[in-house]
């Protein structure tokens, strides 16, 4: 039995609001409450101090303030507020307009916002008890050489998908031209590990259908009309959000680095640039006092150099030679991506001579 819970068996975070009415008083400190002992089966001693408040939780550990619990769990306060009107996620104790957190429900938010940095949505976890989520904590990630695994939904997705070049860093496996085909045609679809969907207004409604239809998949929303309290709200949810128009390399990097955790490729990514074209780059006259070009230049340099380096190791390691492999593949989606934005600086300043 995990001691963290004594007798008591694991809860979801609305559960744990109820146990404030176990125990009559706590003491409130900087930061925390120190509070009682609870037990099964009744209360011991209360402890107190100078200030004593009715209405504490019940365990022998801390109530948090909510700036102190979104120090501690990295999730804002603003949106630990969002939650509370949106899925019931309130304080174990309030005062007045002073929220407190119990350490289980400190806890709790911390697993909650691990899972959110793998990809996962609030919406599949508030119904979630502490072991519930330490299940999918414990489920490790692929980490095979393979492209992320996609779902697409809208006509500009699929039409972006036909114009582009062969993908570097997804495969898409399912396709649906709106939102009512995604929902009425599940029939086949796959494991999915990101749904891209193109939303004509950014509302939370289609996302936490998306959500409940695959639980297990990240998802990036291409909006083409929002206000900023839709983005945001949406943002609350753990997803990302990209405004159309965008093109197929975006949706790639947001397929691949979803929520903050980048996916392997599934092959090296082929250079943008050759060796006499950086040094053109980093030579050229049409450079502002910023230097960035020349900055991203020495970087794709060392990048390209630290390639090169991996793929030897790679073939000269007797044991475990897929580590250097991985790290090679990775380095060269890593150039990649400094490419793009170097093109980006080669285009608008004209750094490069056009070939006649």
């Amino acid at each position: 039995m995990d001691s963290t819970y004594g007798c008591c068996p694991p809860r979801t975070f609305s559960q744990l609001v109820h146990l404030d009415k176990l125990a009559p008083m706590c003491t409130i400190r900087t930061g925390f409450v120190s509070v009682s002992e609870p037990s099964c089966t009744g209360l011991t001693t209360t402890m107190t101090n100078d200030l004593k408040t009715p209405g504490a939780p019940t365990r022998e550990d801390d109530l948090y303030r909510i700036g102190t619990i979104a120090k501690l769990t990295g999730i804002s306060v603003e949106r630990l507020r969002a939650w509370e009107r949106r899925y019931g996620l309130v304080p174990t104790y309030r005062s007045g307009k002073t929220r407190f957190y119990s350490q289980e429900q400190l806890e709790w938010l911390q697993r909650v916002k691990r899972l959110i940095d793998r990809g996962h949505t609030i919406s599949t976890l508030v119904g979630l008890d502490a072991d519930q989520l330490d299940e999918r904590l414990s489920v490790q990630r692929n980490v095979s050489l393979r492209p992320a695994v996609v779902g697409l939904i809208g006509p500009n997705l699929l039409v972006l998908e036909q114009q582009a070049d062969q993908t570097q860093r997804v495969e898409v496996q399912s396709r649906w031209s709106n939102m009512e085909a995604f929902v009425n045609d599940q029939a086949g679809t796959g494991k999915l590990d990101v749904i891209v969907a193109q939303l004509p207004v950014l509302l939370t409604e289609p996302i936490e259908t998306i959500a409940q239809l695959h639980p297990a998949s990240r998802i990036v929303s291409v909006y083409q009309f929002a206000t900023p309290a839709q983005i945001s709200a949406v943002q609350e949810l753990g997803v990302p959000t990209l405004e159309w128009p965008v093109s197929w390399q975006e949706i790639e990097y947001a397929c691949a680095t979803s929520a903050g955790t980048p996916l392997r490729a599934a092959r090296t990514a082929p250079r943008r640039f050759s060796d006499e074209q950086l040094i053109a780059i980093s030579a050229s006259p049409g450079q502002d006092d910023t230097r960035c070009p020349q900055h991203l230049v020495e970087m794709i340099t060392s990048l390209n150099a630290f390639a090169d380096y991996s793929l030897s190791c790679a073939l000269e390691s007797e044991h475990n030679p897929e580590i250097f492999q991985r790290a090679h593949t990775d380095t060269t989606q890593a150039r990649a991506q400094l490419e793009l934005a170097l093109e980006v600086f080669v285009e608008a300043d004209a750094l490069l001579p056009t070939p006649n």
